[in-house]
């Protein structure tokens, strides 16, 4: 190698380098679409939408309570039911483009009632499918505070698989953790969170009971306490934070060092096993029906926290694949990108009839089966939002199969084996001497050429303005997930392969943005070479700082 070759490969690397870090940075930039479509996700969701859900006249309360619910009253102002918003706890829960926030309806008990979908970031028909299909939403009916028990099957909304599972699990999350309670809403407040600030125990974390046992009554009504419980769960100390019973018979219960002595010093598991009357617990003297809930209420709340520990436990135990949400689509998805590795080792694509068998199982399968194709709708939404590995990890793998391989080989695996509309294009393409085969000329092809990278551009500059722009009907993929495809999206794809039943791979060499993107990121022989696309990208990526810095400021 001389010297020349030399230098040009080593500009080369560090051009296409820079090349891939643009791209990186550019869809880093892209402006999250949520942050125009789905505003004050902290506000009470309006009355007309809450108004649907309910036959009789209803109001609601304009302040949410200290567990960031809202009640919902008759006509009369009796409470019926509470209602809570996913976001913003489900903001990084991300579908097709982005989260959906759903609203949930809990009835007394702290069972969903009813959920209904309130604003998306997914693309209209992705949406539109969800809000059609009643038995998707019939699945979250009673289901518990903390989630259904057992594994948890969730079946998706067809064609709509993103969208509905990042609902639903925007509804799991929200209803996770401590459980609310009526009787007792209020946080901790810094002044308590000061005040059990321990010198002695400062990995020590204080405990209320009130979203794990409110149900206890004494004389007149339930007991909250306060625990608070070291690194090895052990019980440091308890007292009485509020309670329905009358003074003096909660002071005195509050003030009796002997009955909080019976049960300081024992552990979370310990408690959780006592059983008062075995062990011969008696009342404070001139208080015993407080005395005795207020025992009770350790019992209970010390279970509640022994089941939290033990399924927090058992979470942690499993594998992250566990956690992620494989279906049969995932699993074929996967299991092609495998096997395209295997073909390509042992070149079997040079075996006409096992090529033409590939195709078709690639329209079959990754196409109308799975409906796992990269996009430019799909690209903006994971740059802005992060990529929905859990939720459709077949579909993260071929997007980074697409992306990462030509940024790294000079090969582009997605477009030349993975792609079904590429596919079609293979099967359909006419030969040399086809009749029905039309020749362009070189300057007309050239002029052609220029649409993929002028469609780029005019679509990031069109997100950096508009986020929400459904980039979806810009491109002829989205027909392949046909039970919810428009027939304008289906038209489009006809279209497309009309070209390319007469221009071999038209659609592929002169109308794909998609296909064009990833061929920028593709090392090839002239990676040493600066082009009008990397301008072009350089001042797209100064554009979108600048608009960020000024949404900032």
């Amino acid at each position: 190698m001389n010297h020349r070759t030399s230098r040009q490969s080593s500009l080369a690397r560090w051009f296409h380098a820079a090349r891939v870090g643009m791209v990186v940075a550019l869809l880093l930039a892209i402006p999250s679409p949520q942050q125009r479509q789905i505003v004050d996700a902290g506000a009470a969701p309006s009355i007309d939408v809450v108004q649907a859900l309910f036959e009789e006249p209803v109001s609601i309360e304009p302040i949410a309570d200290g567990s960031g619910m809202w009640t919902v009253n008759n006509a009369s102002g009796e409470p019926l039911s509470k209602i809570a918003r996913t976001l913003p706890l489900g903001n990084d829960i991300v579908g097709y483009r982005g989260p959906t926030e759903a609203m949930i309806v809990l009835d007394s008990e702290f069972n969903i009632d009813r959920v209904a979908l309130l604003a998306s970031t997914d693309t209209p028909e992705h949406v539109d499918a969800v809000l059609a299909d009643g038995d998707f939403f019939a699945q979250f009916r009673h289901w518990p505070w903390g989630g259904p028990a057992g594994d948890l099957q969730v079946d998706a909304v067809s064609g709509a698989t993103l969208t509905s599972m990042a609902l639903a699990e925007s509804v799991l999350r929200r209803i996770g953790g401590d459980r609310p309670s009526l009787v007792f809403p209020d946080d901790l407040s810094p002044s308590e969170q000061s005040e059990w600030a321990d010198q002695d125990f400062p990995e020590s974390q204080v405990i209320r009971t009130g979203p794990i046992s409110d149900d206890i009554a004494g004389y007149q009504g339930p007991t909250e306490l306060l625990f608070q419980i070291d690194q090895d769960r052990i019980v440091r100390r308890i007292a009485i934070r509020e309670s329905f019973d009358n003074e003096p018979y909660v002071d005195y219960v509050r003030t009796e060092a002997y009955f909080w002595s019976l049960f300081t010093g024992k552990t979370i598991d310990e408690l959780a096993v006592l059983d008062p009357e075995a062990e011969r617990i008696e009342g404070v003297s001139g208080a015993t029906m407080t005395s005795l809930a207020v025992a009770d209420t350790i019992v209970a709340a010390a279970k509640g926290m022994t089941l939290a520990q033990q399924e927090s436990d058992r979470l942690a135990a499993q594998p992250s694949s566990l956690r992620m949400r494989w279906s049969l689509p995932d699993i074929a998805t996967v299991a092609s990108i495998l096997l395209l590795g295997l073909f390509s080792w042992r070149r079997w694509f040079r075996i006409k009839w096992l090529r033409t068998t590939w195709l078709l199982w690639i329209i079959a399968v990754i196409g109308l089966w799975a409906g796992n194709l990269v996009s430019m709708a799909l690209l903006a939404g994971w740059g802005a939002e992060g990529i929905a590995w859990r939720l459709a990890p077949g579909l993260a793998a071929i997007a980074v199969v697409a992306m990462l391989t030509p940024a790294t080989t000079k090969g582009n695996p997605y477009c030349n084996h993975l792609c079904p509309h590429g596919a079609v294009q293979q099967l359909i393409r006419p030969r040399s001497k086809s009749r029905r085969r039309i020749r362009l000329s070189g300057k007309v092809q050239m002029l052609l050429r220029w649409i993929p990278g002028t469609t780029l551009v005019i679509a990031y500059a069109m997100l950096l303005v508009r986020p929400t722009i459904d980039l979806s009907s810009w491109e002829p993929f989205h027909a392949y997930l046909f039970q919810i495809a428009s027939w304008s999206a289906i038209g489009m794809t006809f279209a497309s392969l009309a070209i390319a039943a007469v221009i071999p791979m038209g659609y592929c060499r002169l109308g794909c943005p998609t296909g064009r993107l990833l061929d920028y990121v593709r090392r090839s022989s002239q990676s040493h070479r600066i082009k009008l696309a990397d301008i072009l990208a350089l001042a797209l990526l100064i554009a979108a700082v600048a608009t960020r810095w000024f949404s900032i400021a």
